[in-house]
């Protein structure tokens, strides 16, 4: 049961969209973002479908909403781990952030460990869970964002009332003689700065949200065109995995520039020969000076 799922398994080509149709079929939920399974419900329901039994469902928290609910959860997902033997580490501290790419590939990894080891027929997800859901949004919400803004708001009121009557008091004593315009004008100009600061704000404020829907554009299609070249990367391996010949010195440099890790970094020469180990560290050529297609990435 603890066996490695590596990088370039399949489960890490799953998009988000195969995702959470499995996810919303499967258990009968209607997630609509990846980071809504950052409280760790949906994997303890997981689990559950996997090992009948081993997971206490009445203990799971569906309406979580805060990270130290999300921690509680996970600790019911840990248990499971170790009873089952499954050697996987949780990053819980990640995971309740509701970060998309962190909740992302550990969902990947659940999926993955799922098709392996379920054992099919029937399983009653809403009954399991005795009728709960996600509730809407997903992500944690920061308790020190709520309450105190209505405190301060409270306390205010009365810091007003005390001061108020001193500034009366003092304004009094300071009227302007009769026919002295200065303090009007002084206001007035005063105000013409605000207005003016205020329009210079707006502007700025106005650029950073365009800005900030650029980048997410930007973001949105390099996620596209990530998921797009891992699934090519995928098909590569699974054409490799599945060639009759396997002793074929083609296939093996394939697979072996796959499965190349950091350390290992294998690059190809001029005459598509690879290069490993001091070998790739001497050679000046690079993706360019070979004509190599992922310099187009």
């Amino acid at each position: 049961m603890s066996e490695a799922i590596g990088m370039m398994e399949g489960a890490f080509f799953v998009g988000r969209g195969e995702l959470l149709s499995w996810i919303n079929t499967f258990f009968k939920l209607n997630l609509t973002k990846v980071e809504q399974v950052a409280s760790g419900a949906v994997h303890c329901q997981i689990m559950d479908a996997i090992f009948p039994g081993k997971v206490p469902m009445h203990k799971v928290n569906w309406k979580a909403k805060h990270e130290y609910e999300f921690v509680k959860n996970y600790k019911i997902l840990q248990d499971v781990f170790t009873k089952c033997n499954i050697g996987k580490h949780i990053e819980v501290e990640k995971l309740v952030k509701a970060k998309y790419q962190d909740n992302l590939e550990f969902l990947q990894w659940m999926k993955r460990y799922f098709d392996l080891h379920y054992a099919g027929g029937e399983y009653d997800a809403v009954e399991r869970r005795k009728g709960e859901n996600i509730p809407e949004g997903g992500a944690p919400a920061r308790a020190s964002s709520v309450p105190k803004p209505a405190a301060a708001a409270t306390r205010e009121p009365s810091r007003v009332s005390k001061v108020a009557p001193v500034k009366k008091s003092a304004e009094a004593e300071n009227v302007p003689p009769a026919g002295n315009t200065a303090p009007v004008r002084k206001a007035a100009a005063v105000k013409s700065t605000a207005a003016a600061h205020d329009g210079e704000l707006s502007s700025k404020l106005h650029d950073l949200q365009q800005q900030n829907t650029e980048l997410k554009l930007t973001v949105d299609g390099l996620e596209k065109e990530r998921d797009f070249y891992f699934g090519k990367l995928r098909d590569i391996e699974i054409l490799c995995q599945t060639h009759p010949d396997q002793s074929m010195e083609l296939i093996q440099t394939i697979q072996k520039i796959l499965y190349a890790t950091e350390e290992d970094f294998v690059q190809v020469d001029a005459e598509g020969n690879p290069i490993d180990g001091a070998a790739a560290a001497e050679t000046t050529g690079t993706l360019e000076d070979i004509g190599s297609p992922l310099v187009a990435m």
